[in-house]
């Protein structure tokens, strides 16, 4: 019965996030269109399990845009919405430069994460993107209580 109990409550989970996720997709897209002053065709957002995402990105990553399939972004279900939308952003911003010109500068994409979490008020999430460059580099504790508690 408990198994059943959090079947049911995850399939809910994933649900919910991808029906929110499904409506804000065209404003997160033309947010990050403005942003980056590229206009391109919305690409094809596919929520899958945690195992497919390890198989299409990599075991370390909860999303990926692959240029081999350059029309889709394959993003982990069950993700808070924050994640998931600065996420999205940051691949979209991925996706429009490739199409644009093949090629990606992650500093771009990564300034149009914080951008956007500083839209939506995220103040304390946009200081731990800048700071961590998007993820690609770590802090240590004490980085991160200093970061939170400036202004």
């Amino acid at each position: 019965m408990k198994l059943i109990i959090k079947i049911i409550s995850l399939s809910l989970i994933i649900i919910s996030s991808y029906t929110y996720s499904e409506s804000n997709h065209g404003s997160l897209f033309s947010f990050t269109e403005n942003m980056l002053e590229i206009e391109g065709t919305a690409p094809n957002i596919i929520f899958s399990s945690n195992d497919e995402i390890g198989e299409l990105c990599s075991d370390e990553m909860i999303a990926c845009f692959r240029s081999d399939k350059p029309s889709n972004i394959y993003i982990q279900a069950g993700l808070e919405v924050d994640l998931i939308n600065a996420t999205l952003v940051g691949l979209m911003s991925d996706y429009l430069q490739f199409n644009e010109n093949k090629n990606i500068d992650y500093l771009k994409s990564c300034n149009a994460q914080v951008d956007y979490l500083l839209s939506s008020f995220k103040v304390n999430k946009a200081k731990i993107y800048k700071a961590t460059a998007c993820g690609r580099k770590t802090i240590s504790n004490k980085e991160m209580e200093i970061l939170l508690a400036s202004k």
